[in-house]
């Protein structure tokens, strides 16, 4: 290294065509030069914010529709064991039925039984 002084040799070629033109128009193409440097890197860092924010709410999206299949594939073991406790009363309630069923015909062959009974006794 040459030392704290050195420059880069667009450095030097800009100071030597300041004095031969008497600085003015190369300050102004200096800092058209920087402005559109900085320009370059703003859009840079604008694009790199860009795409960050999109990776953020594509991450956010992944997340919440993992989410959301994970609730769907929930409700749909609950509802199948809702549907199997369904199946178990609706069986259970069918044999009730028939139970009940087979005591009314025999409460009604008892009936008749007590009726014929008692129009044999009134006979």
């Amino acid at each position: 290294m040459l030392g704290p002084v050195a420059m880069e040799l667009s450095e030097i070629l800009i100071a030597i065509a300041q004095v031969a033109v008497g600085g003015g128009i190369v300050q102004g193409a200096l800092a058209w030069s920087r402005r559109r440097s900085e320009l370059r890197q703003l859009d840079r860092q604008t694009d790199s914010v860009a795409v960050g924010a999109a990776d953020t709410v594509v991450t956010m999206l992944r997340t919440e529709l993992q989410d959301a299949k994970v609730a769907a594939e929930e409700t749909s073991k609950r509802n199948a064991a809702e549907q199997a406790d369904l199946r178990r009363q609706i069986q259970h309630l069918g044999e009730e039925v028939s139970r009940l069923r087979a005591d009314l015909v025999i409460a009604r062959a008892e009936i008749a039984r007590l009726k014929s009974d008692r129009e044999g006794e009134l006979s």
